[in-house]
């Protein structure tokens, strides 16, 4: 059972929201573990027994933290241990993946990256300890954001330790937020799943210039309602259950920078790294020789975040080399031209990374730039051409909803009339779960 299944939707979801919305506030925390730990083990059967060791082992090491807190040796040592074993597990996973060929479930990245950013914080004084095993497993293991997060940081555990009552509104919100996350992913990522597929193989008979701008625009659209769409079904989940999750996607393609893109592309994880480690490389100097450095080394984690694998490591590397560029030579450009023409350059630059991130191999990678240069490629095939007409709702759709038009639309409506918002609200989740249900039989 996924958190995109139909089981999950109309059974364990409603059934969850049950059992917690009747269980008194002092045992909430108790029963939300159970849930999550439920959860973990219907949609992670093979790893279900590492992950309930893992976090079993996590909670261990806080505790023996707390009670030798004034020894700074053996304080030190379990701070070490935890990030050698946590950094572990995200290897080994990633490393699986490749040899298997499968998927790394990024349950091992949210719970291990969350689990080292606490000990860390624990450590420096900055996030009180977590006591309470439940507590622990929610602030950790949350059912609702294990599929791609976002990355919760200590300092946010308020939002997982108070009792908390049931609120109708903020249980609609939740919902309404779960399903449009829901939509995103069932409805426009998994067409543009195939679609992509229908473009690598058209392409690989005969690359065109049309051919391949399009696959890459069609594989970031991929991409975005992806990652956006499960992480806005884990802060509507959020939500439903009582917390504040971080938003973490916030249409990075309409950029007017590649900084900017970084910035509102996965961004607690991007977040994460800067506080973990740029803010501790960084010294009062700030010279120019350490930006780049550091720039360059946040950038290639936030590509590891997606795996362990050279093409990730290139596309942060690219993403950072650019980010660099506009720091020392172009910002004030950037700034003074208009924002549609900032737009358009870091579209550009954008889709050329995500040839990187999609390569499987440095042939792939240089026949795709060649195309898009039209560089001995025709214009358009006929097969890019039918798969176009075939396929132009879902492209239009698409395109319409990776900008921030109708997001607008929608918070300007809420300002408006909250009356008008919840009748919208209530009518577009209607027809939503309708074409999710369709899509998902």
């Amino acid at each position: 059972m996924n958190i995109n299944s139909l089981t999950f939707l109309y059974l364990f979801l409603p059934a969850a929201l049950v059992v917690f919305n009747l269980t008194p506030k002092t045992f909430k925390n108790t029963v939300l573990a159970f849930i999550s730990i439920t959860f973990l083990v219907l949609s992670q059967p093979g790893n279900a027994v590492f992950f309930i060791f893992d976090i079993l082992l996590q909670f261990i090491i806080s505790e023996a933290m707390f009670k030798n807190f004034e020894k700074e040796k053996t304080k030190k040592f379990l701070l070490i241990f935890s990030i050698i074993f946590n950094s572990a597990v995200i290897i080994v996973f990633s490393v699986s993946n490749q040899l298997t060929g499968g998927f790394a479930p990024f349950a091992a990245m949210v719970i291990s990256f969350t689990a080292i950013g606490y000990f860390v914080d624990f450590y420096k004084k900055e996030a009180a300890p977590i006591r309470s095993l439940p507590d622990f497993v929610v602030f950790l293991a949350f059912f609702g954001k294990l599929a791609r997060g976002p990355l919760v940081r200590a300092k946010d555990i308020k939002y997982f330790c108070e009792d908390r009552s049931f609120s109708l509104v903020e249980t609609g919100n939740g919902l309404y937020l779960f399903i449009r996350g829901l939509a995103k992913y069932v409805v426009l990522a998994i067409p543009l799943v195939q679609l992509h597929e229908k473009l690598f193989i058209a392409n690989s008979e005969e690359i065109s210039v049309i051919g391949a701008w399009l696959d890459m625009v069609v594989f970031s659209m991929m991409i975005f309602f992806d990652l956006s769409g499960f992480c806005d079904m884990a802060r509507g989940l959020g939500k439903c259950f009582g917390m504040d999750l971080p938003k973490n996607f916030y249409f990075p393609f309409q950029s007017p920078s590649v900084s900017d893109f970084l910035d509102r592309f996965n961004m607690t994880v991007t977040g994460f790294f800067r506080h973990y480690i740029y803010d501790v490389l960084r010294n009062d100097k700030n010279s120019k020789p350490q930006f780049i450095v550091n720039t360059l080394l946040i950038c290639m984690l936030c590509g590891i975040w997606f795996g362990i694998e050279m093409n990730f490591i290139i596309w942060g590397f690219y993403i950072a080399v650019f980010i660099i560029i506009e720091e020392l030579f172009l910002r004030r450009f950037l700034l003074e031209i208009p924002h549609f023409f900032a737009r358009i350059y870091t579209f550009a630059i954008t889709m050329f990374s995500m040839v990187i991130f999609s390569a499987s191999g440095t042939n792939s990678i240089v026949s795709s730039y060649k195309a898009m240069f039209g560089i001995n490629a025709p214009m358009l095939t006929d097969s890019v051409s039918y798969i176009i007409s075939q396929n132009m709702l879902v492209l239009i759709v698409g395109a319409f909803f990776m900008i921030s038009a109708f997001s607008m639309f929608v918070h300007y409506l809420n300002r408006k009339s909250s009356v008008l918002f919840s009748v919208f609200a209530v009518v577009e989740s209607a027809v939503l779960l309708i074409l999710i249900t369709a899509e998902l039989i």
